[in-house]
C-alpha cells in the first residue's frame, strides 16, 4: 500500500512539473510585456510634480538593493514632502529588509529631530516620507501615492499563499536571505510559524527556483539523522536542529528540493510520523502553486 500510494504521488508531481512547467512559460512571457521604465518626473503626490528627481544606481553583484530615489514635492509656502524610494532585486528582499532592519514601525509614524517619517513597502519599493512633525499628512493620501506607481500588486509576495492555511501562528512569519537555520545559504526563504494545542512547527520554501549546487551546499552543513518509524526517502533530508537525536524534546526536520527547484522544509517539536505528515501537506501545495 505504501509504495503504490508513492507511486500514484510520484505521478501526480509529473503531471503537476508538466502543467507547471508551461504555466511558467505563459507567465513569463506576461511579465515581460508588462514591463514598463518609471519616470520618475512624472510621479505626482496629488496634483504636485517633483522637483529635480535624483536617482542612485547601484551595480553590486552582492547587494540586493538596486537603487536609491529621491523626490521632493513643494506641497505649499514653507511645507516640502520629502520622498526616498529603496529599490530591491525582487519584493522579498525589500520584504527582508523592512521587517527586519530595525529602522521601520509600520504604519506607525516615527519622530526624529522635528520630523515625522511615514513608511511603506509595496512589492520592490519601500518608501520613506519626512514632513514637518507639525504637518501630519493623510495616510490614505500616502497610500494613493505609492498605489499610483506602475505595476503595483501590494501585499506579502504571492509565494507566501502556498504554504499551508492551517494553524497558522498570526505575527509569526518571517523571511530569511542569508541565513537559513542558522547556516549559510544562498536561496532566500519565505517561513511560516504553526500551532495546533501543544504542537508547534514551522515551515519553510524558498522564494523561486534554486540551483541543485545552492540547494546541496546548505543541506550538507545539517546535522543529518536517521528517521524512526516511516520509510526513509532518499530525495529528503531528515535532520535534528540542535545537533542531538536523544531527547523526546529535539525539534526535528523533513528537506527535500522538489521537481522544478523549489525547496521545502519542515521542522519542530514533532514525532517523525507527524512531521512526515505535515511535510507532505506543505509540500504538495508549494509543489502546485503558481508562484
Amino acid at each position: 500500500m505504501i509504495k503504490f500510494g508513492k507511486s500514484l504521488r510520484a505521478g501526480a508531481l509529473l503531471f503537476s512539473a508538466a502543467f507547471f512547467a508551461a504555466l511558467c512559460a505563459a507567465v513569463a512571457g506576461c511579465k515581460d510585456e508588462e514591463v514598463v521604465p518609471v519616470n520618475y518626473g512624472e510621479i505626482y503626490y496629488k496634483s504636485i510634480r517633483p522637483s529635480a528627481p535624483m536617482v542612485k544606481e547601484f551595480n553590486q553583484a552582492d547587494s540586493s538593493l538596486t537603487k536609491t530615489i529621491s523626490l521632493r514635492y513643494k506641497v505649499t509656502e514653507g511645507d516640502t514632502l520629502d520622498v526616498t524610494i529603496l529599490e530591491f532585486r525582487s519584493d522579498v528582499y525589500a520584504l527582508d529588509y523592512y521587517m527586519n532592519s530595525g529602522k521601520f514601525q509600520g504604519s506607525t509614524p516615527i519622530l526624529r529631530g522635528d520630523f515625522l517619517e511615514q513608511s511603506f513597502r509595496a512589492d520592490e519599493r519601500i518608501f520613506i516620507f519626512r514632513h514637518d512633525s507639525f504637518r501630519r499628512y493623510e495616510r490614505v493620501d500616502l497610500e494613493n501615492y505609492v498605489r499610483s506607481f506602475p505595476g503595483y500588486r501590494g501585499g506579502f509576495p504571492q509565494a507566501f499563499l502556498s504554504l499551508p492555511f492551517e494553524h497558522r501562528e498570526q505575527g509569526r512569519t518571517s523571511i530569511q536571505t542569508k541565513l537559513f537555520l542558522g547556516l549559510e545559504s544562498k536561496f532566500p526563504v519565505l517561513i511560516q510559524s504553526y500551532r495546533d494545542g501543544g504542537l508547534r512547527w514551522n515551515v519553510a520554501r524558498s522564494w523561486d527556483q534554486v540551483s541543485t549546487e545552492s540547494y546541496e551546499e546548505w543541506a550538507k552543513k545539517l546535522h543529518k539523522v536517521k528517521p524512526q518509524g516511516i520509510a526513509e526517502d532518499n530525495e529528503c533530508v531528515y535532520f535534528t536542529v540542535d545537533g542531538y537525536s536523544g531527547s523526546e524534546m529535539v525539534s526535528r526536520g523533513i528537506a527535500q528540493q522538489l521537481a522544478g527547484g523549489r525547496v521545502v522544509v519542515v521542522w519542530g517539536y514533532l514525532d517523525w510520523f507527524d512531521l512526515e505528515r505535515k511535510f507532505f501537506n506543505a509540500a504538495d501545495r508549494v509543489f502546485e502553486a503558481r508562484f
